[in-house]
């Protein structure tokens, strides 16, 4: 198994306060394994902003604090476009996995480091969110593709299948250049602006990320490897059932208040204040319940 390396973006202050529990979680899940690293990037703009907190999390957490590269030339503001602009920075050998900042880790995801160079690992979202089949067809259609026979499980309410379409929460990809040169990072950027500039289609936002995924995967040969729900489980709007969330890899909770229903949430908060020195202790709780998060 080579080197992991999981990166999240933290560029703005919601991000950089959520990256706080990531962080620590991530720390304290891959404990001891030293061909596990943790990276955090933020524009250059927002990198003097960092604040004493985060800083103080990251060094207990041995998370790398690095600027995004330069900004994609979108057709209109994206900031979903981080990603995969912070995707295409070299971070050495290996398989690289993506989270959001709205996530906690609860186990470890070097699992995802065996996977072989040909693959791209990703939880299949929700609910059908962008579009109908015919849309997708004029999506693959646009890069000379036809729609894809493969069909994957949606996860949540009925749970109907669908075509290749996957949360980009987490993204598990290689690292590994294809015989063109480019990586997968690479590759997806470059299928990204293309859809957003080239392609006349509607309601591309917020979903432009997750739209070109499987297009990418597809584009340049690469094959899917559908996670099941542990490595992406949605906690919004579960109702009670958020009592008997499962004890999964990855928890996504969107809303603090939803991560605060959930019934690991006092492990959670334990670590966290574990793991960050006391003198930030107060600020710390201070900027978490300005977000809607007690600790």
């Amino acid at each position: 198994m080579g080197k992991t390396h999981i990166f999240f973006v933290a560029d703005g202050e919601r991000l950089e306060v959520q990256s706080w529990i990531l962080a620590a979680s991530l720390a304290h899940a891959h404990a001891g394994q030293a061909d596990v690293h943790l990276y955090a990037y933020a524009s250059p703009e927002w990198l003097p902003r960092i604040g004493p907190v985060t800083r103080a999390v990251y060094r207990a957490a041995r998370v790398e604090l690095r600027p995004l590269p330069a900004p994609a030339a979108w057709a209109k503001p994206y900031p979903h476009g981080n990603k995969i602009v912070a995707a295409t920075d070299w971070r050495g050998p290996g398989r690289s996995i993506f989270l959001d900042t709205d996530m906690v880790c609860l186990k470890p995801l070097t699992d995802l480091a065996a996977l072989s160079d040909s693959h791209v690992a990703a939880a299949p979202e929700g609910r059908p969110t962008w579009g109908p089949e015919d849309r997708w067809a004029r999506a693959y259609a646009h890069f000379g593709l036809p729609v894809p026979a493969d069909r994957v499980r949606l996860l949540r309410g009925q749970r109907p299948e669908h075509l290749p379409y996957f949360n980009a929460g987490l993204v598990a990809m290689p690292e590994a250049p294809q015989a063109d040169g480019k990586r997968f990072a690479t590759h997806w950027l470059e299928t990204a602006l293309d859809f957003d500039h080239r392609c006349k289609i509607a309601g591309k936002r917020p979903w432009l990320d997750q739209i070109t995924l499987p297009l990418t995967v597809a584009r340049f040969g690469y094959r899917a490897h559908v996670l099941d729900e542990s490595w992406n489980y949605g906690l919004s709007y579960r109702g009670r059932d958020i009592l008997r969330t499962p004890d999964a890899h990855i928890l996504h909770y969107h809303r603090f208040r939803f991560l605060e229903a959930a019934p690991q949430w006092p492990g959670i908060r334990g670590r966290f204040l574990d793991i960050l020195p006391k003198a930030h202790h107060g600020a710390a709780q201070s900027a978490l319940a300005l977000a809607g998060l007690a600790i």
